[in-house]
């Protein structure tokens, strides 16, 4: 994870985000950001990439993802990712692909911070490269 110290494709700048690998190491080098040990800085995300992680703060129910990808026949996977389970909010138990948009929501309100990886899927079924 990092903590950028600039806008990064839709990131704000004093968020911590968590990226692929290689994109984390570059924006390192580069000096416009610095490795975090996290979490995820909670709440609404607006990126164009098809994948990354974003996170729902304690007492959350949903979040969303704003992104120019999705249309409502978009194919959304997700999954929660925390290191340690939270005691209610257990599962992701919808998501909801709009034009522009994907919202998350769980099964209950979270009573910690938890975070959700989630890619957008193209028609057949493979990741979009970015």
């Amino acid at each position: 994870m990092i903590l950028l110290g600039r806008n990064y494709r839709g990131y704000l700048a004093g968020t911590i985000v968590q990226l692929q690998t290689s994109m984390e190491a570059a924006l390192v080098a580069q000096g416009l950001a610095t490795v975090s040990a996290g979490p995820v800085t909670p709440g609404a995300v607006s990126t164009d990439l098809s994948m990354g992680r974003l996170g729902i703060a304690a007492a959350g129910t949903s979040v969303v993802l704003t992104n120019p990808n999705p249309t409502t026949e978009s194919k959304v996977i997700a999954q929660l990712s925390n290191a340690a389970a939270d005691a209610t909010a257990l599962s992701i138990t919808r998501i909801t692909p709009a034009a522009g948009s994907v919202t998350f929501t769980l099964n209950a309100a979270a009573t910690a911070a938890v975070a959700i990886d989630w890619a957008i899927l193209m028609f057949a079924g493979e990741l979009p490269t970015n």
